[in-house]
């Protein structure tokens, strides 16, 4: 149950800490939240009309803007890359039917939950903050995956991966920065 604000808590204070030493860092913020076991903090609970999955889901908003803001007081963010992001969509341990009935539809208009071959278990948020780089309130049909992640860092660097390493990563720079609409992806299995 405290595990979120625990991370988040630790997450902000590594920002700040490596923000001190002028020099470029990597943080993995990897989330336990809205992910199963669904535990929202006792102060989170009750606050979404959702049930405990939507309190989770709100705890983990306030989590990101947590990190965000830790980046924004130590004077960094508009030289910053921070990427939003899940591995699939909402588990159906979330009770599903039940958000649905309230109003709230995990997977937006697709098919499908965490587990199914549908497009609602892969389609996943992926939100970029870069100011000066990533034009806020952008949008891309860009078909990626997380995979592509290898071959972005690579590019971000100015490294070249070995020929055979990251075979099917495709670097999405040209996407985020807003400089092409071709297909980066033929297709993604």
């Amino acid at each position: 149950v405290d595990m979120l604000p625990t991370l988040t808590r630790r997450a902000s204070a590594y920002v700040a800490e490596r923000a001190k030493t002028g020099k470029p860092f990597f943080l993995y913020f990897a989330l336990n939240s809205p992910h199963t076991p669904i535990v929202p903090s006792r102060e989170w609970r009750g606050k979404s009309g959702l049930g405990d999955y939507g309190d989770f889901v709100m705890e983990t908003d306030w989590a990101v803007g947590e990190v965000l803001a830790a980046a924004d007081k130590a004077g960094i963010a508009d030289n910053t890359m921070v990427v939003f992001t899940s591995d699939n969509g909402c588990s159906p341990a979330a009770g599903v039917e039940r958000l649905e009935k309230e109003g709230h539809f995990p997977s937006a208009q697709f098919r499908g939950y965490k587990s199914d071959i549908w497009d609602g278990g892969h389609r996943v948020p992926f939100l970029v903050r870069w100011p000066g780089h990533v034009k806020p309130g952008a949008t891309s049909d860009q078909l990626i995956c997380l995979t592509d992640f290898m071959a972005t860092c690579a590019d971000l660097l100015g490294v070249k991966l070995p020929d055979n390493s990251g075979e099917d990563s495709v670097s999405i720079l040209p996407a985020l920065l807003g400089e092409t609409n071709q297909p980066l992806h033929e297709a993604i299995v």
